[in-house]
């Protein structure tokens, strides 16, 4: 009994309570009176009628309702009053989440608006899908039917995996901001704040490269939807790289806005034309692919196998959205979240599924790089498709230069000593990754404006690079296998790892020291081999890059 005692952690009040100011549960208390010997745990420490943690996080037994029947939630329509349960952070959730039963038919076709479980659910799909789904049917074509499958399959339990742990981490720490500290948070204040500012900035230097690497494959991806238009209206191209030069052109005026709201409809057109191709290629599988004469093996373990792995990384990345979704949410609930995360990757992931089969069915090995060039250009179904996605994607491309305009611009002040803070209040609330609690100051950004001239040759240095870029690699597949071996690994795996480490002892607190150590050591080990992979996938895309520009490939 002792030795199994020994291997508990109980923690004390100072390092439970007063540390992390949230109310502990009831099974929490009970434990703490069994290892002070049974005397219970208000005999041993009376609290005062308003304790400190019920102020930060909320007492269900204020004067703010009238009544039972006013409270926040419905628990008044069934009897329930809400200032007589314990205060507990299930108990809270029950407040806060009505009780009323929809009907599943009134919820399936009433109206879906923002912040609704299905909004959000929509909301982060579309956030996913894009045109890295071009790159899927190469990846059954490197990989073989059943490793291929296996790969998305993968991808989707990687994805949700780290996609909980960012809403268990942000879970962390609003709990402990308390009422008294904001209830939003982006994925970059959460980074500086568990790991520290140099984490911070080494993100913004990814989201620079992701969202200026993804120019350069929309660039691609254009230039080979007009040129099949072109083909089928029987249009002569001056060049091949002619399409790709007239899109950068269309979009350099609009990307040139410092305020891009009017493009938000876009986003709308560019995740639809998606879809319509994606449904357009699975159709066309279903209509006239076959299994007869697929290249054997079905598993492939080849050279290509970890540009394949990087490129589905790349199809599932939309966790920089997941704090938005998350904060918009109604009745924001971590279980609420997670029913968001689970059913947008299952919606990927049968989306995914579609097309990558369904594209390696139809042209086995012919395969290309992007699906789209495999279809002629008499197809009308496709024609259409690809008018679609050329005409989304260039009204896109402005919405992908923003960003990596936007954190260029905080990089090069935070590095030049311009980029200020101003505290507006100090909040007694512990550094997650340090041992004793440090009050955080609570702080407004001042980032200075870009002047015209600089804000003018920034947008000209970014559209005229991935213009290059975009006339010079080899295929958009090795842009998609290079972003997800990079920016990728980092943002959707990386980052949520390690500070998902960084609070595991928080959430942990009743686990055994065992447990907690198994976990992170499975963590690391899981992080080791998704870097691996995408070292060696990102030598690969650059060794075919730079093999190009020097001219040893034609």
């Amino acid at each position: 009994m002792s030795s199994l005692n020994a291997d508990r952690k109980v923690p004390t009040l100072p390092s439970s309570l007063h540390k992390y100011g949230s109310p502990l549960s009831g099974s929490l208390r009970s434990e703490e009176s069994a290892a002070a010997g049974g005397v219970g745990y208000e005999q041993a420490q009376p609290q005062p009628p308003q304790s400190r943690s019920q102020g930060e996080y909320g007492s269900f037994k204020s004067n703010s309702f009238s009544s039972v029947r006013d409270s926040p939630s419905m628990l008044g329509a069934i009897g329930v009053d809400p200032k007589a349960l314990e205060l507990s952070k299930k108990n809270t959730e029950i407040v806060i989440r009505p009780l009323v039963h929809t009907p599943t038919v009134s919820r399936i076709f009433s109206r879906v608006e923002p912040g609704s479980l299905r909004g959000s659910i929509f909301t982060l799909s579309s956030s996913a899908i894009g045109a890295g789904v071009l790159s899927l049917p190469l990846v059954m074509k490197n990989t073989g039917l059943i490793m291929g499958g296996g790969l998305c399959l993968i991808g989707a339990a990687l994805a949700l995996l780290s996609m909980n742990m960012l809403v268990d981490t942000a879970d962390v720490v609003l709990f402990a901001r308390g009422a008294t500290g904001g209830r939003s948070i982006s994925y970059s204040e959460l980074v500086t704040q568990i790991l520290g500012p140099n984490w911070g900035i080494m993100l913004e230097i990814t989201l620079v490269v992701y969202c200026f690497g993804t120019i350069v494959g929309y660039l691609l991806v254009i230039g080979k939807a007009i040129g099949g238009l072109c083909q089928a209206v029987q249009i002569d191209l001056p060049s091949p790289g002619f399409p790709i030069m007239m899109a950068a052109c269309l979009a350099l005026p609009l990307a040139l806005f410092k305020d891009i709201s009017s493009l938000a409809l876009s986003s709308l057109l560019a995740i639809t034309a998606m879809i319509y191709v994606s449904m357009s290629i699975t159709y066309r599988g279903l209509e006239s692919g076959n299994l007869t004469g697929v290249p054997e093996p079905y598993f492939r373990f080849g050279s290509d196998f970890c540009s394949s792995a990087t490129i589905v990384f790349f199809a599932y990345n939309c966790h920089v959205n997941i704090f938005s979704i998350y904060s918009s949410l109604h009745y924001p609930l971590v279980s609420r979240m997670k029913k968001v995360t689970q059913r947008s990757v299952a919606l990927e992931l049968v989306l995914y599924l579609s097309v990558s089969t369904s594209g390696y069915m139809l042209f086995h090995g012919d395969t290309a790089g992007n699906i789209l060039q495999n279809f002629a250009a008499t197809d009308i179904l496709m024609t259409v498709g690809k008018a679609g996605v050329a005409t989304a994607l260039t009204a896109s491309l402005p919405l992908c230069l923003h960003p990596a305009r936007e954190n260029f611009y905080l990089l090069y002040y935070k590095l030049t000593g311009q980029y200020k803070h101003d505290a507006l209040e100090s909040m007694n609330t512990p550094l997650l990754n340090e041992k004793d609690s440090t009050t955080i100051m609570q702080v407004k950004a001042t980032k200075p404006q870009a002047s015209l001239a600089f804000h003018v040759a920034t947008t000209l240095c970014m559209m005229g690079g991935a213009l290059f870029l975009a006339l010079n690699v080899p295929g958009v597949s090795v842009v998609f296998s290079f972003l997800g071996a990079t920016a990728c690994v980092i943002i959707c795996y990386a980052l949520p790892i390690l500070m998902y480490i960084a609070v595991i002892d928080q959430r942990s607190v009743l686990a055994s020291r065992s447990s907690v150590l198994c976990q992170k050591i499975g963590l690391l080990t899981l992080l080791a081999i998704l870097v691996v992979i995408g070292a060696i996938s990102a030598s690969s895309s650059l060794m075919q890059i730079v093999a190009l520009l020097s001219g040893k490939e034609s």
